[in-house]
């Protein structure tokens, strides 16, 4: 409420009754009695004893006189003291009189509101002075009459505690009437809210009164009044006024809300939330929410219909005799796009981007995205009309623009179903949904493209703009995204997108049509500092209200109807419009009319198609003559949307070095081994560990030839991982070193080898491969341990699609299957061409099918072993084989002694720990094959693979 001024401090008149004696004067009565018997005592005169009563005759002569004396003073005293309050009484009633006065000037009696003196002033000073509107004022409104806190203060005390009856009684009223300031206008600071709870007639008549009193005081050209639809009396004021269902009367100055009037008949119902309550109805179990200082029992102001109506009337014409009319009258609840003013289908204009969006009271409401831009933000709640407006904007600039001065780019993250009716405009360059993310993101990232092209072409021109270009050479790109914060919540990276976009946009052409729920904390700062259009339909937070406008006008809007919407441009106040809705005829309309006039083709796309999934290899020409002087080995195609091209890819051994390729099983590995093989010339390392191993270790000598500078053999090794893992434990390390030295030191080999993961041997070696393709994996992690980006993870990936480079790959197919492997040359071994010393596991078996052949045999341990001489007449040309088990040979310790020097020795179906104890060689010796015929050879201290034939 509005306070009473503060109680001015009186102080009470002082009354102190002259002294009264307390007791008989005993020794003035005793002291001539002891005199006189003083005297008898000595004359015995019976006279003397005559003094003995004068004593006491004169103390009670004093004792009465004292009392008459002390009655007139005190009458002297109440006389005064009452004077004094009869004074002091009168300041109470002016200062009280005072009071009243200035409450009934701050908030007028309904009855006395036609009364031009009485508003005109406070109108006046509102529309004649802006920065002093009345958000910066008390709204006082006169609730009623009551007894209000005291403006007095009385202060002091009589010295006695009983003082006179005629003082106390004269004190006692006085006290009475400065308690309170009784039958004093009850005003309230309508600011605050006021809530009037009560009997449903009865507080909606206290509420009536206290709505009329405002919109008396507030003047028409700044103020608009949110009424209930079921008081048409509102009709009747000269404000701008719309209804809803509330049970509240609302005040809105700039969009801003200033006062608001509720009533209900239930505390728990209150129509206007945490503001000052009013209780009427104080009968029953439901206690006051509040009476905010008034005491006894007030008298409320109540209006009935009938008579607000005759108030408001009264009010309006006051308004119109001084020129104040509404700032707006009452909106139209709908608008068709068809209703608007008519499109003009002209020649191109780069310089304006013109369209009708709605209507507000005083007609068309029509915005330049390039004038109010360059780019704009719309919010709103679900169910409120953004898609609509997003709709009606689109067809309402490609109406009045042709293809050659606007076109636009759709994105729609709620399904993609928004956009439909715009489906068929020649102005639209492409649609992007969330149903198909990689195409979205994509079509996103070649804007990156599209900035640079422009520059590109500004530049040629000598421009500095898109304004200074002749009109058709380069058309202005809208890109209209429904639901912001859908599109870069999954992809924070696409932030810096749209703020690359937002700052270079003007200049360029390319305006920014966002559309969020929420902006608060989703339309990032490097964007709003470049965004002075905005457009707030209903929102439910005021702080996206506050984020948008500066104000909570958006949270007040009412939800009913669809399309209300307030608009903040940076050129003035907030404007508040009815939307216009556009549907499919509106649609057809437009194209048909680009169509009569011959000008129906569709704009370009920005950005290139997703790389097909299956692509030929016969499609792997040359695009030009830059692609067609690369030496490298046609693969692929790069995927590169930021600079809109898709350019072949290319593997070259010479100049990219090693090629590492993972991938799942089923993801492409060997076809992108197969396209590398039929454009290169290579070697296919066998899949049979030891024959991989044998090509290895031949790889490791001296070339045959000197090769030719940047000459590489490719080797081709197709799932590497298993290769490893079939090979023994033992030799697993060794293999890889073997391979990491070639890869090291060989100047004339180029490995590209596949794997299913990155584990083991594979990721020792990983560091050795200067290039790496990620095709699909098995799983996220699979795929973020290969190296890859977990945001890239697509489990649906074709076969042959991947990533390489940082960019998206699709390697080409139609190759013919994989070269034949390239086995080692395994040595063979002749037995009849030299003595030989055989050390088998089942040396019967191999003796028959020696001896078979014509072969001599002498077997360990049954034969007579042959002497030294023996043994050098037949390696002269003689066919002899020495034969036993390991067992057997190192029984003959002497003969073996002496086979080891002289004569080669073949260990068939030998552990690599018999080799050790019957050779004495400690190299590692490599894998053999499955056949019977394959063993080690040991000759001149070193190991190798061999083939034994008779």
């Amino acid at each position: 409420m509005i306070p009473t001024t503060a109680p001015r401090r009186l102080t009470l008149p002082a009354f102190a009754p002259p002294p009264s004696r307390t007791g008989f004067p005993l020794m003035a009565t005793l002291a001539p009695v002891a005199m006189s018997l003083a005297i008898w005592a000595v004359t015995r005169s019976p006279y003397s004893l005559l003094f003995a009563a004068l004593g006491p005759v004169v103390a009670l002569g004093g004792l009465l006189d004292g009392r008459r004396q002390r009655r007139r003073a005190e009458r002297r005293q109440t006389a005064k003291a009452l004077a004094s309050i009869e004074r002091l009484s009168q300041r109470v009633a002016d200062t009280q009189r005072a009071e009243r006065a200035r409450l009934a000037a701050l908030a007028p009696a309904p009855a006395v509101l036609g009364d031009p003196a009485l508003a005109m002033k406070r109108w006046t000073r509102e529309s004649e002075d802006a920065a002093d509107r009345d958000d910066q004022l008390p709204l006082p409104v006169l609730l009623g009459r009551a007894t209000l806190p005291a403006v007095v203060d009385l202060e002091g005390e009589p010295e006695e505690d009983e003082p006179p009856p005629p003082l106390a009684r004269a004190l006692e009223r006085l006290r009475a009437d400065a308690e309170g300031l009784a039958g004093a206008p009850w005003v309230v600071d309508a600011r605050d809210g006021v809530a009037v709870l009560g009997p449903e007639r009865l507080a909606r008549a206290v509420a009536r009164s206290l709505a009329l009193q405002l919109a008396a005081g507030r003047s028409p050209a700044t103020t608009r009044i949110t009424a209930p639809r079921d008081e048409p009396w509102t009709a009747g004021l000269p404000h701008a006024v719309t209804f809803h269902d509330e049970r509240s009367y609302r005040f809105e100055c700039d969009g801003n809300e200033v006062a608001a009037v509720g009533w209900a008949d239930d505390p728990r119902e209150l129509p206007v939330a945490g503001r000052l309550a009013v209780q009427l109805d104080l009968s029953g179990e439901r206690l006051p929410v509040a009476l905010h200082g008034a005491t006894g029992e007030p008298q409320y102001e109540a209006l009935g219909g009938a008579r607000a109506a005759e108030l408001a009337a009264a009010v309006d014409a006051m308004a119109r005799a001084r020129g104040l009319d509404a700032a707006a009258r009452s909106l139209p609840e709908l608008v068709l796009l068809a209703e608007l003013p008519e499109q003009s289908y002209g020649e191109p204009d780069g310089s304006t981007l013109r369209a009708a969006l709605g209507r507000d009271a005083d007609g068309a409401v029509e915005l330049d995205l390039v004038r109010d831009g360059p780019h704009a933000i719309v919010a709103g709640t679900t169910g409120t009309g953004k898609s609509e407006l997003l709709v009606s904007w689109v067809l309402a600039m490609a109406g009045r623009y042709p293809v050659e001065a606007v076109t636009f780019l759709l994105v729609d993250f709620k399904g993609g179903a928004a956009f439909a009716p715009l489906a068929g405009l020649p102005h639209v360059v492409g649609t992007v949904s969330d149903l198909d993310a990689r195409r979205s993101r994509r079509a996103i990232e070649s804007l990156r493209a599209e900035l640079l092209r422009r520059e590109r072409l500004l530049a040629e021109h000598g421009a500095r703009a898109i304004d200074d270009l002749d009109p058709g050479v380069l058309a202005r790109l809208v890109i209209v995204v429904d639901e912001f914060a859908a599109v870069v919540s999954g992809q924070p990276e696409l932030h810096e997108v749209f703020a690359d976009l937002a700052g270079r946009g003007r200049s360029l052409g390319l305006h920014l049509i966002l559309c969020t729920q929420r902006p608060s904390g989703v339309v990032r700062d490097a964007v709003l500092a470049n965004v002075t259009l905005r457009l707030s339909l209903r929102v439910t937070d005021r702080g996206d209200s506050l984020a948008m406008l500066g104000s909570d006008a958006a949270a007040r809007l009412p939800p009913e109807p669809r399309g209300r919407a307030l608009i903040a441009d940076g050129s003035g106040p907030t404007r508040e419009l009815q939307l216009a809705l556009a549907d499919r005829a509106d649609a057809e309309r437009v194209c048909a009319a680009w169509a009569g006039a011959g000008r129906a083709t569709r704009a370009a796309a920005v950005w290139c198609e997703p790389l097909p999934t299956r692509l030929p290899l016969d499609s792997l020409r040359p695009d030009g003559a830059a692609e067609g002087d690369d030496p490298g080995i046609p693969f692929g195609r790069i995927d590169l949307p930021a600079e809109q091209r898709q350019p072949i890819a290319r593997y070259d051994p010479d100049r990219d070095g090693h090629l590492l390729v993972l991938g799942a099983a089923g993801s492409g590995k060997t076809s992108l081994l197969a396209t590398l093989a039929a454009g290169s010339n290579c070697r296919v390392l066998p899949a049979d560990p030891a024959d991989a191993w044998g090509a290895l270790g031949e790889m490791l000598g001296p070339p045959a030839t000197e090769p030719a500078p940047n000459a590489r053999t490719l080797v081709l090794i197709d799932d590497l991982d298993a290769l490893i893992d079939r090979l023994d434990p033992e030799l697993r390390h060794d293999f890889v070193d073997m391979i990491g030295r070639i890869a090291r030191e060989a100047r004339t080999v180029a490995f590209a080898a596949t794997a299913q993961r990155l584990s083991g041997g594979v990721q020792r070696l990983a560091g050795l491969f200067d290039e790496r393709i990620l095709l699909r994996q098995s799983n996220r992690d699979e795929h973020v341990l290969a190296g890859g980006d977990g945001h890239s993870f697509d489990p649906r990936m074709p076969p042959g699609a991947g990533r390489w480079r940082g960019a998206d790959i699709q390697v080409a197919i139609g190759a013919a299957a994989l070269p034949a492997p390239s086995g080692p040359r395994i040595p063979i071994v002749r037995a009849s061409a030299a003595p030989l010393a055989v050390v088998a596991a089942r040396p019967r078996e191999v003796g028959r099918r020696l001896e078979s052949a014509g072969i001599r045999v002498v077997r360990i341990g049954d034969d007579p072993a042959p002497d030294e001489s023996e043994l050098r007449v037949s390696r002269g040309g003689g066919a002899l084989v020495l034969l036993g088990d390991p067992d057997a040979w190192q029984a003959e310790w002497a003969l073996l002694g002496l086979v080891r020097r002289e004569l080669p020795v073949l260990l068939l179906g030998c552990t690599a720990a018999e080799l050790r104890a019957v050779t004495r060689v400690r190299d590692v010796p490599p894998p053999l094959g499955n056949g019977l015929d394959e063993g080690w050879l040991v000759d001149g201290g070193s190991v190798r693979r061999a083939r034994v034939e008779p």
